[in-house]
């Protein structure tokens, strides 16, 4: 289930794992995905050696799995970006591949996993 961003309660914050339409996808078709927020508005963020750094400094993700060491590389969010990055950092098409997502192309938060059934809980804010 999804949450609708924009409200000051529903702010996107770091963590956040959110729905959004890929850019640069498909003019035809829409192409959906599911990101956690690793950088904000008008940050900069690297990635080396599998650690993920905004504005120098480390984010500390327990979440993620499979992190491949992979060369020293950096993105800067303009205003109204976010970069958000796949869990499965090893097997996962995100940020690093289509670089910083506007907010106008994120369609909500997540706030509910209800998949499989007998493993629904809420996505909780980190």
């Amino acid at each position: 289930m999804m949450i609708r961003p924009g409200s000051r309660w529903n702010s996107l914050r770091r963590g956040d794992v959110v729905v959004f339409e890929r850019p640069g996808g498909p003019s035809n078709s829409k192409s959906i995905y599911i990101k956690r927020i690793a950088g904000l508005p008008d940050e900069d963020i690297k990635i080396a050696g599998g650690w993920v750094f905004w504005n120098d400094d480390l984010l500390g993700e327990d979440y993620v799995q499979n992190t491949p060491k992979v060369d020293t590389k950096e993105w800067f969010n303009g205003p109204g970006e976010y970069f958000l990055l796949g869990d499965n950092r090893g097997d996962s098409n995100d940020s690093r591949a289509f670089g910083p997502v506007a907010e106008e192309l994120i369609i909500g938060r997540v706030w509910l996993r209800c998949w499989p059934v007998s493993r629904w809980l809420p996505i909780v804010r980190h």
